[in-house]
């Protein structure tokens, strides 16, 4: 006979075997495996990355990484400090462009439907396209703040922000298009807003409050705006991070609705990036919640999914275009296979990611496994 205390063990025991069954009958996303390469890009000798702020792929499968790795001219804070390297779909390296202009302080690369790749620089506060061999730079917007009025990095005093003004940026985060070449940049850490430019470049509208000292959490509002990526159907999504949410817009910037991740961290871990000590629903805490999107992708299709990054747990999530959570993976840390505050994601296939880091410089890609539900 099985004493009383013993069969609660073992109903118990039981009760825990069934878990993730009736975790999936609920609906409830599930840790999708996965496999990752810190090695497949193959660097000219002597060379190295800095911090990974972008990450693009073409249909050719070439890839292309924006890194703040210091420049010819100077140091990491000099007005130049970034460069931009191709690599063939093998992962050889194919060229690197340096001392563009525009390179001051590298966020982001992307690549449109025509294969023109576009760069995105919250250091000089501007948007350039170039061709898809990168020989010639095809369209510039913004402008480069004067190099004599700016000899170092530094944070300002955020009520000392200017509103934001048309045709111009105060460090902008990323850049999208809709299917009629239509450009939508996050205007992410000063302007707090998401501006909407005609394929041409000619200015249309900007939404958002536009000023570092008047962050919104509102519809159509932003707390620095981190990525943007756009669907088939000309949707744009924005990562809105210190919002904790991404926001969906149509084509003409008007609010359709959020999306916010609620996976809660695995027990255990202790979150490396405490908030600041007196400084209540800071950005610096509000950054580092479970789910707050640094980096957004999205797939090609025909079935489109999402792909949003937080850096604390560390975690990349697959979401439906809905805002359904359809699976998750990855966990924070420093070595291959955990992430080190993603910054930038490209997915060319559902199954298959490169993910650029800040903190270990470096671009792991990304094989998922077995598709999640």
């Amino acid at each position: 006979m099985i004493s009383g205390p013993r069969v609660m063990r073992l109903a118990a025991l039981a009760l825990i075997a069934l878990l993730p069954n009736v975790c999936a009958a609920a609906g409830q996303p599930q840790e999708i495996p996965f496999e990752a390469s810190e090695t497949f890009l193959k660097m000219p000798p002597g060379q190295f990355f800095g911090e990974g702020a972008g990450v693009a792929v073409n249909s050719h499968g070439h890839v292309f990484v924006y890194t703040r790795n210091g420049s010819t001219g100077g140091h990491i804070i000099a007005p130049q400090a970034a460069a931009l390297y191709e690599f063939g779909s093998d992962g050889s390296f194919v060229r690197k462009v340096q001392d563009l202009y525009s390179m001051a302080w590298a966020h982001a690369v992307r690549v449109d439907k025509d294969d023109n790749v576009w760069l995105v620089d919250n250091g000089s506060d501007m948007v350039v396209k170039l061709a898809p061999d990168l020989s010639r730079v095809l369209l510039t917007l913004g402008r480069r703040r004067e190099s004599v009025a700016q000899t170092h990095v530094h944070a300002p005093d955020p009520g000392a922000t200017p509103a934001a003004r048309d045709n111009t940026f105060n460090e902008p985060t990323d850049v999208t298009w809709d299917a009629q070449g239509n450009i939508f940049i996050s205007d992410g850490y000063r302007n707090m807003s998401v501006a909407k430019f005609a394929k041409d470049g000619t200015w249309v509208k900007r939404i958002g409050k536009g000023n570092m000292a008047e962050p919104g959490s509102g519809p159509g509002e932003f707390w620095n705006p981190h990525g943007i990526v756009a669907d088939a159907k000309g949707n744009v999504y924005v990562a809105d991070r210190a919002n904790v949410r991404i926001q969906v817009l149509d084509t003409d910037l008007k609010f359709l609705r959020d999306i916010k991740i609620n996976v809660p961290p695995p027990p255990g871990p202790v979150n490396p990036f405490p908030s600041r000590p007196g400084v209540p629903d800071s950005i610096a805490e509000r950054v580092f919640t479970p789910g707050a999107p640094w980096a957004v992708c999205i797939t090609p299709g025909p079935r489109q999914v999402i792909y949003a990054a937080d850096a604390y747990p560390g975690r990349i999530y697959k979401l439906g275009l809905d805002g359904e959570v359809l699976g998750y993976f990855g966990v924070a840390g420093k070595l291959p296979g955990q992430f080190n505050q993603i910054h930038a994601m490209a997915c060319p296939h559902e199954d298959e990611l490169y993910v650029a880091e800040l903190s270990s410089w470096r671009v792991q890609k990304i094989k998922l496994k077995a598709r999640s539900r």
